[in-house]
């Protein structure tokens, strides 16, 4: 059932995604060649962390719901980097990288991991954790205010 608090949180976290995007093209210049890819994956992997996820479980907060925020924020961010690994994986084999599936399957959680790394930025996490708790606080206002 479609909610007020469901929009709103899919519409903040895919904003979220977007201007995450930005500082991390600004902060690493050279995913810039790969950012219409990974700007689309984190605009919909916000609007379906925002819709199933925080829209979903706003009500049952008691707080201001800037906990909820970021505990959606870090499942998007794991989503994300996740699915650019996956993608960086069937280009190396469409690049006839791997010998062995396995060696394609292992190469994810290596990906994840380095993308991880690279998101040890102050400027990044500082992004990512105050849009993470401004979404939760105005999914949580959309959902005092409209339920």
């Amino acid at each position: 059932m479609p909610t007020a608090a469901k929009l709103a949180a899919s519409i903040m976290l895919a904003i979220s995604g977007f201007i995450v995007i930005v500082v991390v093209v600004n902060v690493y210049p050279d995913a810039a060649r790969r950012s219409v890819g990974l700007t689309s994956t984190a605009i919909f992997t916000g609007l379906i962390v925002g819709w199933r996820g925080l829209g979903k479980r706003i009500s049952e907060d008691e707080g201001s719901g800037m906990m909820s925020g970021l505990k959606s924020g870090v499942a998007m961010f794991i989503w994300v980097i996740f699915l650019y690994a996956l993608e960086n994986m069937i280009a190396g084999i469409q690049d006839n990288l791997y010998y062995q599936p396995m060696t394609a399957l292992l190469v994810i959680p290596a990906g994840m991991i380095g993308f991880g790394q690279m998101a040890l930025n102050g400027p990044l996490i500082g992004t990512m954790v105050v849009l993470a708790a401004i979404s939760g606080k105005v999914t949580k206002t959309a959902d005092t205010r409209w339920n």
